[in-house]
């Protein structure tokens, strides 16, 4: 298979929108629970014109057609560097060959990226491109979070006898200590995540977030913390319908006991009330305990890997 990487211009775009349109269609076809929506191309056109508007991309064309392209945005203090990021909107190729476009268009935008001062390259790519996945493997990406979605269908396991509660602001105190025992906990090996710490005392006062906590003898045993949409998860799962765990824990000398699966059954059964078609969860796999749980009850549809560069490479190449 023979194609040309060139510049991503403005005339490329619709194409591009249209590819990313018809990868995410097959994605659904694995995930029917996934937003309908995106599978239009006019869902990210938006986005990518606006993307173009400050980042250099990339095009792979083989002949006149469209069979991949590349674009990122600078963050200016991601984990304190200065980086890069592809979302999953912002890049795609064919499958079928999608691990070689992949290869031959970073390989091409990779140098303009470090010739900007972006050391760290982070993309997020659809769950079912596997081949594509591995392409990013093998040029040194290593996977850094997981986004999964999950309907609303009850859990086996019903409450573990817990009382489990919505929190009001009276209950800030235990909502603030597993917030903070949760940081401690994605801080300490082998995660080594420092974890954004959220406002709940303000947070609370939003009537559509709802923070569920697990009692039992006076005692907080654990929470969970959901609300509307989340803009920190990957774009194909903000939508209305949407709602998203956006922070979990249960006390260490409590785990074995499905207090985490009485949490989720409240949390789903709340959201089915609440007219929401479907939960999602963003995750760090080296979270290894958080991780396993939430992949025995939710499906991946988007994964994120990241690489590190040698700063002084900046400078050798000078």
């Amino acid at each position: 298979m023979s194609f040309q990487i060139v510049q991503l211009r403005e005339q490329h775009i619709e194409d591009a929108a249209a590819l990313f349109g018809t990868r995410y269609r097959t994605l659904r076809e694995k995930v029917p629970l996934l937003p309908n929506r995106y599978e239009q191309a006019n869902a990210i056109l938006p986005m990518l014109y606006d993307l173009l508007s400050g980042s250099p991309g990339v095009v792979a064309l083989q002949g006149n057609r469209l069979i991949g392209f590349l674009i990122g945005a600078v963050l200016p203090a991601f984990l304190g560097k200065r980086s890069v990021y592809s979302p999953e909107w912002a890049n795609g190729a064919e499958l079928g060959e999608s691990r070689r476009v992949y290869e031959e268009m970073y390989a091409q935008l990779s140098g303009p990226w470090v010739a900007d001062g972006c050391f760290t390259h982070l993309v997020s790519m659809l769950g079912h491109d596997r081949e594509g996945i591995e392409g990013w493997q093998w040029l040194g990406f290593g996977l850094a979070a997981v986004d999964a979605l999950r309907g609303l269908q009850p859990l086996p396991g019903g409450r573990a006898g817990l009382e489990v509660r919505r929190a009001t602001l009276g209950d800030i105190g235990d909502a603030v200590a597993l917030a903070e025992a949760l940081d401690r906990h994605l801080a300490a090996p082998p995660a080594f995540w420092l974890h954004e710490h959220r406002d709940y005392n303000q947070w609370l006062r939003d009537p559509a977030n709802a923070l569920w906590l697990a009692h039992e003898g006076g005692e907080a045993l654990g929470f969970m913390a959901l609300e509307p949409g989340y803009s920190g998860g990957c774009q194909i799962i903000q939508e209305a319908k949407t709602v998203s765990i956006v922070g979990a824990f249960t006390q260490v000398h409590t785990r074995g006991r499905g207090i985490a699966t009485a949490l989720l059954n409240t949390a789903v059964e709340w959201a089915r009330e609440e007219g929401y078609e479907r939960c999602a969860v963003d995750f760090e796999p080296m979270n290894t305990l958080a991780a396993r749980f939430w992949l025995r009850h939710f499906e991946p549809v988007c994964y994120t890997l990241m690489r590190s560069i040698d700063g002084r490479i900046g400078s050798w190449r000078k």
